[in-house]
């Protein structure tokens, strides 16, 4: 079967979401179509695409001709990781039920990804890779409609975390925090997966200057 090859739309998508989420494109800044063409090099067509999947990620706001980037402030960062805490730890209990051979294999793949990009120093796909493991975890719960809710909330937060550098930690240690939530699921104990869910987001961010991990 020949893969299906991504659309151009696709890729400009790819490209300027890392920006934002890497703070190359600071928050407020003005980006045009015409511009963003002239850069990545294609039409405006597929910068348009991009952009409308952008505003509805809320990485964007989109007025007329003029797309801005959104701003990032500690009350939001607040509120998204409150709700992530209780989708994920609310997930948790049913997920603990539904981790067979083929999902654990699937976290660990996605596991062994992360520590491979942290050894790199790969800032950005550590973040796919971290959002990719919490949302695989939380599929198991069958709460398909909070899905997309806790995608936002993730990319939001680890948003924020890489904008305020007091938040930034070593690669290596933010991959290895995994691995307890990994272990708990396994062991098949939701009460301690949905606990050490609880505290691996409690400590994504610090808290009043004093580091709680993440």
């Amino acid at each position: 079967m020949i893969p299906k090859l991504s659309r151009p739309s696709d890729l400009v998508y790819g490209i300027v979401k890392r920006r934002i989420i890497l703070n190359e494109l600071t928050p407020e800044t003005v980006l045009t179509e015409l511009g963003l063409a002239h850069e990545i090099g294609c039409s405006q067509g597929p910068i348009r695409e991009a952009l409308l999947r952008l505003q509805e990620d809320g990485l964007v706001v989109r007025s007329g001709r003029r797309t801005i980037v959104t701003r990032l402030t500690e009350e939001e960062a607040d509120e998204m990781l409150a709700l992530r805490r209780r989708i994920e730890t609310r997930g948790a209990l049913k997920a603990a039920l539904h981790a067979d051979g083929r999902a654990l294999d699937d976290l660990r793949g996605i596991l062994a990804a992360m520590m491979e990009a942290a050894a790199e120093g790969d800032e950005y796909r550590v973040i796919e890779a971290d959002k990719d493991f919490h949302l695989a975890l939380f599929r198991l719960s069958g709460l398909d409609a909070l899905g997309q809710i806790l995608a936002r909330c993730i990319m939001h937060s680890n948003r924020y975390k890489l904008w305020a550098p007091e938040h930034r930690r070593p690669l290596i240690e933010t991959a290895r925090r995994h691995d307890i939530l990994y272990e708990r699921l396994a062991a098949g104990d939701g009460s301690g997966l949905a606990a050490a869910l609880g505290s691996h987001i409690d400590t994504i961010v610090i808290q009043g200057g004093d580091e709680v991990a993440a």
